[in-house]
């Protein structure tokens, strides 16, 4: 038998196993498929990638639907972050205008008790007699 028809046989084989896994609903995996078939993973990673990532696609586990639902993961933190430096940046300047009012009141405060100590005496305001 020539190199390349034991390989299209092996190839068989493996597609086989995965097809018996997923009728008899077991646990799909490199590792189980590679059981079922007698030969190692490291075989089924290093001469069939195309076996592998058809393995990776039925049990869930492939690559690129990965990194899909990654990216989506991603722009949903991204989207979060962005709102919450906007809502930070709304709050820096509420803080910033809320202390100009604690400044301005604690000057009137002081202002205030100062006039009634009779520490202080107004200039520049008229009584209505």
């Amino acid at each position: 038998m020539s190199r390349s028809a034991e390989m299209l046989d092996r190839r068989d084989a493996l597609v086989a196993a995965l097809e018996g896994l997923q009728r008899g609903q077991h646990k799909i995996s490199i590792s189980a498929v590679a059981r079922k078939a007698g030969v190692t993973p490291a075989l089924i990673h290093n001469t069939y990638p195309d076996v592998a990532e058809r393995i990776r696609a039925v049990s869930g586990r492939d690559a690129s639907a990965l990194r899909g639902k990654e990216n989506a993961i991603l722009k949903s933190f991204q989207a979060d972050n962005k709102r919450l430096h906007q809502d930070n940046a709304q709050l820096n300047a509420d803080v910033a205008r809320l202390a100009s009012i604690v400044q301005t009141l604690t000057n009137e405060v002081a202002r205030l008790r100062a006039l009634s100590a009779g520490q202080v005496v107004e200039m520049g305001k008229q009584s209505n007699r």
